[in-house]
């Protein structure tokens, strides 16, 4: 196995980058572009529970010296300063759901290697005061319902949230309007 060096600097916090509306909207570009210019997404976690994740990070870049190589999709934060490492799926997505647990798990590893870095850059890019730390590391999947469908037996790592969005989340709403993802029971 190849080793893989992190990046330490220039993660592209803040920015889009590509077209600004994706030409498909069933793509997973067009979820992803939705998510980070509404900036933020309401996680609903039980009926009367949400919280809200800030959304910083677009394909954030994780290897260094590569333009593409692996990036988290969307990189967040809640009001308790957990940063969040968000991995889309479209519903057509023929990934096994194993393979995005380990997908997802192996950003982690990676993040945290270089969380100070992140962190620095963080401040750096959106004129913060202070020193940001983020507390822990929170992993989510959001995908369609569909993606989940006859999947729900393997969603077995506790670590992971798993999250779901209607059409009208994505496709029919405001663009000043939050996105609401409900959790995978």
């Amino acid at each position: 196995m190849a080793v893989i060096k992190l990046r330490e600097k220039n993660f592209k916090l803040g920015c889009l980058h590509g077209k600004l509306q994706a030409e498909d909207k069933n793509s997973e570009a067009h979820i992803q572009r939705t998510i980070f210019l509404s900036q933020r997404i309401k996680v609903k976690r039980k009926r009367n529970s949400a919280s809200i994740v800030r959304v910083f990070g677009y394909e954030v870049p994780l290897e260094k010296g590569k333009s593409r190589g692996r990036c988290v999709d969307l990189m967040g934060y809640d009001e308790d300063c957990n940063l969040y490492i968000i991995e889309l799926k479209k519903k057509e997505a023929k990934d096994k759901i194993e393979d995005v647990i380990c997908q997802i798990n192996d950003y982690e590893k990676s993040v945290k290697e270089i969380l100070p870095q992140i962190q620095k850059e963080f401040k750096n890019a959106f004129l913060f005061p202070i020193e940001i730390k983020f507390k822990s590391i929170k992993k989510m999947i959001i995908a369609p319902r569909e993606f989940y469908e006859g999947k729900k037996k393997l969603l077995t790592d506790k670590t992971i949230e798993y999250g779901h969005f209607l059409d009208k989340d994505i496709n029919i709403r405001e663009p000043r309007n939050i996105v609401n993802i409900h959790l995978e029971k």
